[in-house]
């Protein structure tokens, strides 16, 4: 206490003056319109940039919340769109032809219910390599969100790679730029030219699409799609577009072969969706059947 009174009457002249000061500009605000109005204005400024400052912050770090809950969305649309593609085929008898209702999945006339194939999952990518001969992806999901091997693994741009090793909260996605890679894919503007989508190394922007017949005249520019004949992956989506005029295949004669560039670049892949297939394990259990029938 007796210090708190030393440091007052060191200072007391200039505690004085600050409260003489506070008083004379409160007095000055409070009886005065133009000078209320004036500070009125000023603290009005100043207390808007404070709480713009602050909802930066907040925006700022809730970034990666609103980052999730727009790759579920993503994700559900995502289902949506591709189950559509393989829903909405025409089916004919004698007498009628029925188009399968897209949102209800039933038909009207003999109401069957039609159950979606995919499901889509989002994901953050952790890790990534573009620069070995087989390059692989880590991603920050696994197990516990229902993750299984052989799922597709799609970008909101194009295809990414294929799972492979599941561990409970993370996995191993081989990448679209690996020797093992794949995928069955076609070229929209021609009916029935499906291929396989490969990648002999180099280029990590560039794969290589295969077993095309000769007499489709491909053209360079045209897009490059999913053919949807794969289980892992729904039909349609993105994967590149041609470039460059296709070559003979110098291993068979009646096929050609192509370079295709991805729409998808591997370097930058970062938020990806899990595609599962619904009827998958159910595919997988008959195939296995026919193996050991065989």
């Amino acid at each position: 206490m007796n210090n708190l009174l030393q440091l007052f009457i060191r200072n007391g002249g200039f505690v004085t003056f600050l409260l003489v000061e506070v008083f004379c500009f409160y007095a000055i605000v409070q009886f005065n319109t133009k000078q209320r109005a004036v500070f009125s204005y000023s603290y009005d400024l100043f207390a808007g940039d404070i709480l713009e400052t602050r909802q930066e912050y907040l925006d700022y770090f809730g970034l990666n919340a609103r980052v999730d809950s727009l790759l579920k969305e993503n994700a559900a649309l995502q289902s949506q769109l591709a189950n559509a593609r393989v829903v909405h085929v025409p089916y004919r008898d004698t007498f009628f032809t029925v188009l399968y209702d897209t949102i209800s999945r039933v038909d009207s006339v003999r109401h069957r219910v039609i159950r979606p194939s995919y499901s889509f999952i989002a994901g953050h990518v952790i890790g990534n390599t573009i620069s070995n001969t087989n390059n692989w992806i880590i991603i920050n999901r696994g197990k516990n969100d229902g993750l299984r091997p052989n799922m597709g693994v799609v970008s909101a741009k194009g295809i990414a790679g294929i799972l492979r090793y599941v561990d409970a909260d993370f996995s191993m996605v081989m990448s679209v730029l690996h020797e093992q890679t794949k995928i069955s894919a076609s070229l929209p503007k021609h009916e029935r030219a499906i291929g396989s989508l490969i990648w002999e190394g180099g280029d990590p922007s560039v794969m290589t699409l295969k077993f095309i017949e000769k007499h489709f005249p491909v053209q360079s520019g045209e897009p490059v799609v999913t053919s949807g004949f794969s289980q892992m992956f729904p039909k349609d989506i993105p994967i590149g577009v041609v470039e460059g005029d296709p070559v003979k295949d110098p291993e068979n004669p009646y096929f050609t072969m192509m370079r295709v560039r991805l729409s998808q670049d591997m370097a930058t892949v970062k938020d990806i969706y899990l595609v599962d297939n619904l009827f998958g394990p159910a595919l997988d259990s008959l195939r296995a059947k026919v193996k050991e029938g065989h």
